[in-house]
């Protein structure tokens, strides 16, 4: 093929920043991603403007609007399909539809999912799905569903019925237990006698009755099954000492909904009263092992009692170049950024506001300013509803010294927060007040690497939602009255 490196290069170019433009902040203003735009402008093209053109239209061709050989273009045509399916291996795509699993006004993942069984199709349901693993735990069945849309691809295989099993359980043993012989010394690993627990520590007296009481009850018995299968156990035929047999089936039989039915890895199924339960054992397909990349984004929300209102606090936040950053340090940044452009326009000719000298040594503050990374929620009504409230995002006003033009409003720079700001027209954001606790909440976004059981890595990115670390206070204040330093005051 011909040289056609600069004619890409003008037809999917990378601009180079401009200090004197107000929307070239996030490049500017950052001296990782300053370097790099000035690094790599007018010298190599944009990868994702062309990956975007391809993805448009199945009849783009990566020569568009270039004027190339006709005897080059099949030759092109197929280094944009090698393009596309290397970005495709390398990074999982959310489905064209935008069908995403992530529920913004949640903080959390819904979806579900389904398997085959003899006689037809069992659905489960993840409705609150944040914990970062997939487990039993995350999943409820969903009695009212029958069957979910097929998928291109997917295998409906049948586990055959396994046969009867003879086998001597084993009883269950853990690190300092307690000796089941009577008039045995127990070894010091365990001091049983030094426990202590409150009315309130269920956990721990539920673990403590465990040891004491039943650590002799259970047996293990071991059964190899495969990955990401259903199991259904019917029940036990066991045989003791005398030659007595007995049938035993899983105690956890009934009503879903009975109260004192309780089980560890069985699932909850969602439905009427009288639901019965699923007494099924779930192997899920997942993998043990991820590789996890540092947070790309991390907010926490926070209450603050004194202001009446809950931030998000961008902890980390995404630059321009692709990397990460503090926060703080990048809003601290960002603010002197729009000071020194400020002043540059200023000394250009720009026309200030008329200053003023204050004579009392006191002054009226209407607002003060907070950290440019704290970005407020505000508590709103749901529409005819007087009594049930939702948290909306709003925006403080970024206050210059002297800036002849109207403050501009400071934007959430995190993709979690910025929640319908890039629509056309821009959405208002709302999330429900009780996804944000008085302990608040802590929101991490990373990629994730892993590689399946065929061989191939899959890369993606997840949001993690984990308990934060209590309330905060912005310092926000409005109507107060500030002193005003000696040298600041008139002489008059």
């Amino acid at each position: 093929m011909g040289n056609y490196r600069q004619a890409f290069v003008d037809a999917y170019p990378i601009a180079s920043p401009d200090p004197t433009k107000k929307e070239d902040s996030d490049r500017c203003a950052h001296p990782e991603a300053w370097q790099f735009f000035a690094a790599v402008a007018g010298k190599a093209m944009d990868g994702a403007a062309l990956y975007a053109h391809l993805k448009e239209n199945p009849a783009n061709h990566p020569y568009d609007g270039i004027a190339v050989a006709p005897g080059d273009q099949a030759a092109l045509d197929d280094r944009a399909a090698r393009f596309l399916a290397w970005f495709g291996r390398l990074f999982y795509q959310p489905p064209p539809s935008g069908d995403d699993a992530w529920i913004p006004e949640r903080l959390e993942y819904q979806f579900a999912a389904s398997a085959p069984v003899p006689g037809g199709e069992k659905v489960y349901v993840a409705d609150e799905y944040y914990q970062g693993r997939l487990d039993w735990y995350s999943l409820d069945v969903d009695a009212a569903a029958s069957s979910l849309s097929p998928v291109a691809g997917s295998e409906v295989t049948h586990l055959p019925p396994d046969g009867p099993r003879t086998m001597i359980p084993k009883p269950v043993s853990f690190s300092g237990m307690p000796n089941t012989r009577w008039w045995a010394f127990e070894d010091r690993k365990t001091n049983f006698g030094d426990l202590e627990s409150k009315t309130t520590d269920l956990a721990k007296l539920l673990f403590i009755e465990f040891a004491l009481v039943y650590a002799n009850d259970w047996f293990v018995i071991p059964y190899t099954l495969p990955s990401g299968a259903i199991a259904t156990i019917r029940g036990f035929a066991v045989t003791n000492v005398f030659g007595e047999r007995f049938w035993i089936q899983a105690a956890g039989q009934g009503a879903d909904a009975n109260w004192q039915r309780w089980s560890m890895f069985t699932i909850n199924v969602q439905g009427k009263q009288s639901t019965q339960a699923d007494t099924s054992l779930l192997l899920l397909p997942t993998v043990p092992k991820i590789h996890e990349s540092p947070p790309t984004e991390e907010i926490m929300l926070v209450r603050d009692e004194l202001a009446n209102m809950v931030w998000g606090v961008e902890k980390t936040v995404p630059l321009a170049s692709g990397e990460s950053k503090r926060g703080l340090e990048a809003a601290r940044e960002t603010l002197a950024f729009f000071k020194n452009q400020l002043a540059s326009r200023l000394a250009g000719g720009a026309t200030p506001p008329a200053p003023i000298t204050p004579a009392a040594p006191i002054r009226y503050q209407i607002m003060s300013t907070v950290p440019e990374n704290w970005i407020p929620f505000i508590p709103v009504h749901l529409n005819s509803n007087n009594r049930e409230i939702q948290l909306q995002r709003a925006a403080l006003p970024r206050i210059l010294e002297g800036d002849p033009d109207p403050a501009l409003k400071v934007r959430p720079r995190t993709v979690l927060l910025r929640e319908g700001l890039d629509q056309t027209p821009p959405q208002p954001y709302f999330v429900h007040e009780e996804e944000v606790p008085r302990a608040g909440a802590r929101l991490t976004q990373s990629f994730q690497r892993t590689r399946w059981t065929d061989g191939r890595v899959y890369t993606w990115l997840r949001v993690r939602k984990q308990t934060g670390r209590g309330e905060a206070s912005s310092g926000l204040g409005f109507d107060e009255i500030v002193n005003v330093p000696p040298k600041d005051r008139s002489q008059a």
